[in-house]
């Protein structure tokens, strides 16, 4: 019997050693080696150029040099950018079993304390806690960091921290309410018992009360 053939895991155009961002680092280094060529060369050639006998080469000469330095300027910041994700991806170690431990604890902790939050609870809880390890991935990986991407990291997760926190107290005061509710409508019956037969009128404006202030409490 021929078994169907297997669906690999992701799209294998994701294998192509073009995508490596080994190899996409190399291959922009080698392009900044030819950009800098390019910058000399024409630099040279600017050099070579006599400014009195023919001054409008020397011009152009120069508009090439500056063409040629953007070039090899732009090629720069492209390798920079590439080498700093790439020594991040080596040094922070996502995978490492100590931060897939480290965060497996985190989110069991605050799952302990908000499991009854519901299912927006739980992506809360996932993103302090991926944040929190995050923050220690970086901050023990001995690589250079800017202040500012430190600060952003611990700007979102104080964000969701706030959240969480909002969201304790919004159940904690739904809570209150209900327990209020309750007591109100056990006094209620007792006072119905004793007065609403006996002296109906009372019984009237102590339920007239009672509406204007539950009304009040909600517009509040």
């Amino acid at each position: 019997m021929l078994l169907p053939p297997q669906t690999p895991a992701h799209p294998t155009v994701l294998d192509a050693p073009e995508l490596d961002p080994v190899n996409r680092l190399n291959l922009t280094l080698e392009a900044l080696r030819r950009a800098y060529d390019e910058w000399d060369e024409c630099q040279r050639i600017a050099d070579d150029i006599d400014p009195e006998l023919d001054p409008d080469a020397l011009e152009n000469a120069r508009r090439n040099i500056r063409a040629a330095y953007r070039r090899w300027d732009e090629i720069a910041d492209r390798a920079q950018a590439q080498s700093e994700s790439l020594r991040r991806k080596t040094l922070e170690l996502p995978t490492s079993p100590e931060f897939v431990a480290a965060y497996e604890h985190t989110l069991a902790q605050l799952k302990g304390q908000f499991r009854e939050g519901g299912p927006h609870y739980d992506l809360l809880c996932e993103r302090v806690a991926g944040l929190h390890v995050r923050l220690k991935q970086m901050e023990t990986s001995g690589r250079s960091y800017s202040a500012a991407e430190h600060s952003q990291l611990n700007g979102q997760l104080l964000s969701y921290i706030n959240q969480l926190q909002k969201y304790t107290e919004a159940m904690k005061s739904e809570s209150i309410s209900r327990e209020s509710q309750q007591v109100a409508e056990a006094i209620l019956g007792l006072v119905q018992k004793h007065v609403a037969v006996t002296y109906p009128e009372m019984w009237n404006l102590i339920m007239h009360d009672v509406r204007g202030a539950l009304e009040a409490a909600r517009a509040a």
